[in-house]
C-alpha cells in the first residue's frame, strides 16, 4: 500500500509532457485539459492553445473534430484548453457562450470565434505563422 501511495505521488510531482514531447514519444495523443489560472503563461513560448469554452453539445463536437486532426495538430505543438478556473480572462474577451480561440505561442489570439472551427483552419493558419514556417524550415 506504501509502495502504491509512494507511486502515485511521484506520478502527480511528474512534469506535464509538452507537445513536442508527446510527438517524441511516438504516442499521437492531442492534450485536452481544463483552463487553469497561469496556463496560458506556462505555455508561451511553448505551445499553440487552442481554447474551447462553454459547456454545450458544441463543445463535444469541437473536440471531436480536433481528434480526428491529432497527428497535425500534435506536429504544430496544439493543446487544447477547456472551460475551467483560468478561463477568465478569455470570457471577458468573447462572453459566456461557446467560443474557440487559437492562441500563438506569443500569446497573441491568432483566431477567436463562436461558432465550430474546421481543424483544416487552424492547421492551415498555424502554418501561416511566421514562426511555424520557420519551425517547418529547420
Amino acid at each position: 500500500m506504501r509502495q502504491a501511495c509512494l507511486t502515485a505521488l511521484l506520478l502527480a510531482s511528474a512534469p506535464v509532457m509538452s507537445p513536442a514531447d508527446t510527438m517524441r514519444s511516438g504516442a499521437m495523443t492531442l492534450r485536452i485539459t481544463p483552463i487553469q489560472t497561469g496556463t496560458l503563461d506556462d505555455l508561451r513560448w511553448k505551445a499553440r492553445p487552442v481554447v474551447v469554452l462553454g459547456d454545450g453539445p458544441e463543445v463535444e463536437a469541437q473536440l471531436d473534430a480536433l481528434r480526428t486532426e491529432t497527428p497535425a495538430l500534435v506536429e504544430r505543438e496544439v493543446v487544447v484548453l477547456t472551460e475551467g478556473p483560468g478561463a477568465a480572462d478569455l470570457r471577458d474577451r468573447v462572453g459566456t457562450d461557446f467560443a474557440v480561440l487559437l492562441i500563438g505561442k506569443d500569446g497573441s489570439v491568432k483566431l477567436s470565434q463562436t461558432t465550430l472551427v474546421d481543424p483544416a483552419q487552424v492547421i492551415s493558419l498555424i502554418d501561416s505563422m511566421p514562426m511555424r514556417q520557420r519551425e517547418a524550415d529547420g
